[in-house]
């Protein structure tokens, strides 16, 4: 259960926060010498019967938002902090924004200080606050006035938050995440690293992968709520003692995940980006910062856009440092120079193809249902969707992203496909045949390789349509050649092609020329067929003007086998497994050597390794 707090600077975050767990918040020696509050600073707080949650003191300071971003990604709470001397301030409105981005559900509001102002003031305040939070979409508690010095409103404070993490939803079973914000040395126990476990458990004993750079570490110890444990609870600040871990490759911003669930970082993300209105337009090819977890990444809009004052729309980001992002997180988003908060985005597509395809996506809002994500990833991507990445790709737990059944979705070869995908590539696939045909009505059929080519964008979609029109009837393969099952070749004769077939399966590795094939047939007509039958796998010209079958040529290459495995390889030794003359066996020979059957080394041959 964590609780961060968020305000402007010198409105006495820290103050309250010290009141209401006993812990001095300013640990670092600047902090204490400036009076205010520079880093990220940690507390347990006691809620009673028990229940013991975290509190993330933030830095108010507007040239810390970064670090105060990173302070309140994950948390369950948060504490908003207005002085009543001060009342509603910049920092107090950006923290407000940041609290929205990243989606947290519910709030409590402190007035502080009331001691320091006459109390009708404070009621001015404390009314103004109110009116001001009231269309937030945090829901926020009505204002608590508080003064640390007096203890005026702490129980009120800790009692609604309290009550606020109480009502809280359960975090589900999910993979393992922690985004790092420290990370120091402990004698004995090496590197440590602290941060909130968004989701999921550590073990001591389990292995971790660190993103990004893909280092594998092993957890030594556990830490959390102030003492050792053997396992992590999701929501709670958590401090791993690492095995395998350098110091200075566990920055602030890097994650900690389970190293076999598929985590990934990535170089880009569409997302449905939301500006606050009077922050400006988001223009195509503007530089920004993504601050996400406790990461921040400059990254450029290179599709979408411009996006208008207060608008929303999908947008591509090109990012310039990899970013370990799953579908439906939340992040922020500011301004490269000057640095403001601009608004926020939600990630829609962690891994999308070089394809623009922003429509189904932009149907999905800012709260995209998984399954609802899931048809547009697949509308999307032509080639579909991997089973295995539906948890990251999704926002989803492994238990969720096994039972998703997408409608108007097949799984092809592991990969989630668009039914109207492969309807499509049936309907131009049958189109493609058929004008083939048209073109050349003498021709058998269109080479596979071809009409899959011819096909385009979406392999698999492809693969499957011809798949499903072989075993519907509407298309008969032939060798490498596919044509449909209702045509039949003009010019060539079915009788005289048997022959030729029947003539060359007996003849076997000793087959006659074109010339003593054709009586009684005209030779062009003899040659034309041949020449067909190659183009289909079935014959192949081993010489100029004799063809042998496929049949006789795969027998050939085991006679090939079993002689290199006699250890001779030999003209005369081929000759007499093969049972053939040398006017047939030469040729064969240097068949074997074109198709890279057997390599010459000189006078030599020995058969390659794929053919052994």
């Amino acid at each position: 259960m964590i609780v961060g707090t968020a305000g402007h600077i010198d409105h006495g975050k820290s103050a309250l926060v010290q009141a209401l767990t006993g812990r001095t918040m300013d640990r670092l020696a600047e902090e204490r010498r400036r009076g205010i509050t520079i880093d990220l600073n940690f507390a347990p707080l006691d809620l009673g019967a028990g229940r013991v949650a975290s509190v993330v003191d933030v830095p108010g300071h507007e040239d810390l938002v970064r670090t105060m971003i990173a302070g309140a990604s994950g948390i369950d709470v948060a504490l908003l902090v207005v002085a009543a001397d001060d009342g509603i301030m910049p920092q107090t409105r950006e923290h407000r924004l940041v609290l929205e981005q990243l989606g947290v559900p519910v709030g409590v509001c402190a007035i502080t200080k009331a001691d320091a102002v006459d109390p009708a003031w404070c009621a001015l305040v404390e009314e103004e606050v109110a009116h001001w939070l009231a269309d937030s979409p945090v829901r926020f508690t009505p204002p608590i006035v508080t003064s640390a010095r007096t203890g005026l409103g702490v129980d009120a404070v800790r009692s609604a938050l309290a009550a606020a993490l109480a009502a809280r939803p359960t975090r589900p079973d999910d993979l393992f995440r922690l985004h790092v914000d420290r990370a120091f040395s402990v004698a004995g126990t090496g590197t440590v690293v602290t941060g909130t476990a968004w989701s999921g458990r550590a073990r001591v004993g389990d292995e971790l992968l660190l993103l990004p750079g893909e280092r594998l570490v092993r957890v030594r110890t556990v830490e959390s709520r102030g003492g050792a444990v053997s396992v992590s609870e999701p929501g709670d600040r958590v401090a791993l003692g690492l095995a395998g871990l350098e110091r200075e490759h566990a920055a602030r911003g890097t994650v900690l995940v389970h190293a076999e669930l598929g985590w990934q970082a990535v170089d880009r993300v569409d997302a449905l980006v939301t500006l606050a209105p009077g922050t400006g337009a988001l223009r195509a090819r503007a530089r920004v910062r993504i601050l996400h977890g406790t990461a921040e990444v400059m990254a450029r809009v290179t599709r979408g856009g411009p996006l208008p004052d207060g608008g929303a729309g999908v947008v591509r980001f090109a990012l310039e440092a990899p970013l370990v992002l799953r579908g439906r997180d939340r992040f922020v988003l500011r301004s490269f120079s000057p640095v403001r908060t601009l608004g926020g985005g939600v990630a829609l597509d962690v891994a999308p193809g070089t394809r623009w395809h922003p429509e189904p996506l932009a149907a999905l809002g800012a709260e995209p249902d998984p399954a609802a994500l899931l048809a547009a990833l697949i509308v999307a991507h032509a080639d579909g969707v991997p089973g295995e990445t539906l948890a990251r790709r999704l926002g989803v737990t492994p238990r969720v992203g096994e039972r998703l059944r997408p409608g108007g979705a097949r799984l092809a070869r592991g990969r989630w496909l668009a039914e109207e995908a492969i309807a499509s590539a049936e309907r131009r696939a049958r189109a493609l045949v058929g004008a083939h045909h048209e073109a050349s009505p003498s021709e058998p059929g269109l080479a596979r390789e071809t009409l899959l080519q011819r096909l385009g964008r979406g392999r698999l979609a492809a693969e499957t349509a011809l798949g499903d029109l072989e075993r519907g009837g509407v298309l008969v393969a032939e060798g490498p050649l596919v044509r449909l099952a209702t045509f039949r070749p003009s010019g060539l004769d079915d009788g005289v092609r048997g022959r030729l077939l029947d003539t060359l399966v007996a003849a076997g590795l000793q087959p006659p020329t074109v010339a003593d094939l054709a009586p009684p047939d005209p030779p062009d007509l003899v040659l034309r067929l041949l020449r067909q039958l190659e183009k289909e796998g079935i014959v192949e010209a081993v010489e100029r003007d004799r063809f042998f079958h496929r049949a006789a040529l795969d027998r050939f290459t085991s006679v090939l086998r079993e002689a290199a495995a006699a250890g001779d390889l030999a003209p005369a030794a081929v000759r007499d497994r093969a049972g053939v003359s040398r006017k047939y066996l030469i040729p064969l020979m240097e068949w074997a050597d074109r198709r890279g059957i057997t390599l010459r080394d000189g006078d030599r041959r020995r058969l390659h390794p794929r053919f052994a």
